[in-house]
């Protein structure tokens, strides 16, 4: 039996930014990948932390200076 060869697919890959939660107090961080600031809050959201007044926010962007 010939063995076939897997043709390797070219995998598009959408472009995300990275959003950097940080807690002021604890000094704890957390990084979620979104399409948009919306889509990032809803996924922060989701971690139900509470006292929003403590967490900075800081985007690292696709095209950051080298």
């Amino acid at each position: 039996m010939a063995k076939k060869l897997a043709k390797k697919k070219k995998v598009e890959v959408e472009e995300t930014s990275v959003y950097v939660f940080y807690n002021t107090i604890t000094k704890v961080m957390l990084f979620v990948d979104a399409h948009h600031w919306c889509g990032a809050m809803e996924k922060f959201d989701l971690c139900g932390f509470q006292h929003r007044k403590d967490w900075k926010v800081f985007l690292q962007c696709g095209s950051q200076p080298a």
